[in-house]
């Protein structure tokens, strides 16, 4: 976990020294992480690329990460990994292609949780993405909306036709 979030902070060329110190574990300090997650909710690191599959920026509360493969997939299948798509009509826009309704949605579905987790700062920022259409949020917000809106395989659905054929990945 820790070397992921050093990833998401410095890219493929980071090095241990970058890494998230810890409690000498595997997982990342909990000040450390909300920092970096609080980095990435404003758009640094890699939140500003928003080309390309990488790991989810987003690893909180609702991550699954034997899950991932099945994100990415439907990632490639949506937008070919283009976090700026906007469908041929204009209705899907982002990574997922979500509609504008369940786009804001799940930033009301993110705002307790950012409120609670990252405090006032990140909250005004999910508010402010109401406003904002899906293809402009960053990677870090598309991957948590995605995430949110999947709650453990509950919301599926919502990738029915681009999911086609990405279910069984592991």
């Amino acid at each position: 976990m820790a070397m992921t979030l050093a990833l998401l902070v410095s890219g493929p060329v980071a090095m241990a020294a970058d890494a998230p110190t810890g409690d000498g574990q595997d997982q990342p300090a909990s000040s450390d992480r909300e920092r970096i997650e609080l980095a990435l909710a404003r758009g640094d690191f890699k939140a500003a690329d928003r080309h390309g599959l990488i790991v989810s920026l987003y690893q909180g509360k609702w991550f699954m990460p034997k899950r991932e493969k099945v994100r990415r997939c439907i990632v490639k299948r949506e937008s070919g990994a283009n976090y700026r798509a906007v469908s041929a009509g204009g209705r899907y826009r982002g990574a997922y292609q979500m509609s504008r309704r369940l786009a804001v949605g799940a930033s009301w579905m993110m705002q307790r949780e950012v409120r609670k987790g990252l405090g006032a700062e990140a909250e005004k920022i999910v508010i402010a993405l109401r406003k904002k259409p899906t293809q402009q949020w960053n990677r870090y917000w598309q991957d948590r909306a995605f995430w949110t809106i999947w709650r453990h395989g509950k919301g599926k659905s919502h990738w029915r036709g681009g999911a086609h054929g990405c279910m069984n990945r592991r």
